[in-house]
């Protein structure tokens, strides 16, 4: 099954790819991943070019991964707060 986008919230991305999931970031033009502190991005052509920045170990269940996004887009969102 094609990467599909499960959730957005601002920048934060929660993908699937119909039995994993995993959270990306999508800013400036390219997909950033959010495990691990890896902030190698790639052009952001669109969601077939994901597996390039993500670990087999990326990938999780649908709990975990709404978990961490959540926590991932809540940070994000306090930042831009403190940023205005």
């Amino acid at each position: 099954m094609p990467i599909a986008i499960a959730a957005q919230q601002g920048s934060h991305l929660l993908i699937t790819d119909g039995e994993r999931y995993a959270v990306i970031e999508r800013r400036e033009d390219h997909f950033y991943n959010c495990h691990d502190h890896q902030r190698q991005g790639i052009p952001a052509t669109d969601l077939s070019v994901v597996p390039a920045i993500l670990d087999k170990d990326d990938w999780t269940d649908a709990e975990t991964a709404r978990s961490t996004f959540d926590a991932v887009a809540a940070r994000g969102s306090q930042l831009a707060q403190r940023m205005l």
